[in-house]
């Protein structure tokens, strides 16, 4: 008896047409899958860093308050994005002592800053208080806040706006000036 041979079994072809695309379909889906996972290792953003330099606040007397004086500061940011700038929208600036205002308003007009560059934020306000019949003139901390809204760039791409919100705590000594603990000391910063 001759041995027994299946029949052989063939796709038709509208079958098989069917089957390679979908094998290109998917080929291609995983090649840019895997090319979009690379770029986004490669070109995601990383926040920028704030640091305080310095704060004063020149004829600080605790008898007659803050009131009408200048209040000067200075935060170094730095972006360490290799490829990625930051465009940086109107900076407003408050101080409080505790939870009193003293000072606040725009202290930097909007910027760009180059990929793994450092730009140092100068800031300039009037103090508006305490005056010392407020109960927390008794206390040194202060705080500085920078509200402002970033947009990453990556070459000719700009990404959506988000809001951002720097927080410097610190304290001064009493001739109005930073104590040495607290200069180039890091903010913290909210997205």
């Amino acid at each position: 008896m001759p041995p027994y041979r299946l029949p052989m079994y063939r796709e038709r072809p509208a079958v098989r047409c069917i089957n390679f695309l979908c094998a290109v379909l998917l080929t291609m889906v995983l090649v840019a899958g895997i090319i979009m996972f690379v770029l986004w290792l490669s070109l995601r953003p990383h926040r920028p860093r704030f640091f305080l330099d310095d704060f004063t606040i020149p004829n600080l007397n605790r008898q007659s308050g803050a009131v009408n004086l200048p209040v000067r500061f200075t935060v170094d940011e730095r972006n360490p994005n290799q490829k990625i700038g930051i465009h940086y929208g109107t900076i407003y600036g408050s101080v409080y002592y505790n939870d009193l205002l003293v000072a606040s308003g725009p202290v930097v007009q909007p910027f760009y800053q180059q990929p793994k560059g450092d730009t140092p934020l100068l800031g300039q306000l009037t103090a508006s208080g305490p005056t010392p019949g407020d109960p927390a003139w008794h206390s040194v901390a202060l705080r500085l806040l920078l509200n402002s809204t970033v947009r990453f760039q990556v070459q000719m791409w700009d990404t959506r706006e988000h809001h951002m919100k720097v927080d410097c705590e610190f304290g001064l000594r009493g001739d109005g000036t930073l104590q040495q603990g607290d200069k180039n000391k890091q903010c913290t910063l909210y997205f």
